[in-house]
């Protein structure tokens, strides 16, 4: 099967990408830069599915994003907490990873994860496994191969473990920017 764009009012010609479908498949988290109605270069935006059209997507608002950049966004299975890339101020290093949950029909202030996830070095692409407790991310600071390397760190409800390196062939001497874990077993 061919890749197709969701099209208008999902996308435009400007950039949008880094999406994560809630779930349900009802809502699609992206990224969108440039837009008149970002408050930085680059925010998270949310469309609805309506029937089999998408509406016309949603700025997060200034809560979630700001004047710096925001992307990469990733919903939980349960759709109450989004979990983002930003290199807004107040961070450990050059980009972290943020999240926001949804209280009372109303996303919170943003919360870096901290250590053992974030270090002074870049933190991006995260992706929490629809298990809730597994979230995998690139680093280019924690011990790797080269470049941006694939973590994974476990919740253990003392908080996160220390994130492990997900070793060769996944990470090599480049880059390695993102992962996607499927639920289906084999």
């Amino acid at each position: 099967t061919l890749a197709k764009t969701r099209g208008a009012p999902v996308n435009t010609e400007l950039n949008e990408g880094a999406a994560s479908f809630s779930p349900d498949g009802q809502y699609v988290f992206f990224t969108a830069c440039h837009r008149k109605d970002g408050y930085g270069d680059c925010d998270i935006f949310v469309s609805k599915l309506d029937g089999d059209k998408w509406l016309a997507p949603q700025n997060l608002g200034p809560i979630v994003n700001s004047p710096a950049w925001e992307s990469q966004p990733c919903i939980s299975n349960d759709g109450r907490t989004l979990y983002f890339a930003s290199n807004r101020p107040g961070g450990l290093g050059k980009q972290d990873i943020w999240y926001t949950t949804m209280e009372k029909g109303r996303w919170t202030a943003p919360k870096n994860m901290g250590q053992p996830i974030n270090t002074k070095g870049s933190e991006v692409s995260p992706f929490l496994h629809a298990d809730g407790r597994t979230l995998y991310f690139s680093s280019d600071f924690h011990p790797g191969f080269g470049g941006l390397d694939l973590f994974m760190s476990k919740n253990s409800g003392r908080g996160w473990t220390p994130p492990m390196n997900l070793g060769y062939p996944l990470n090599t001497a480049s880059s390695e920017g993102n992962i996607f874990i499927t639920t289906k077993v084999r």
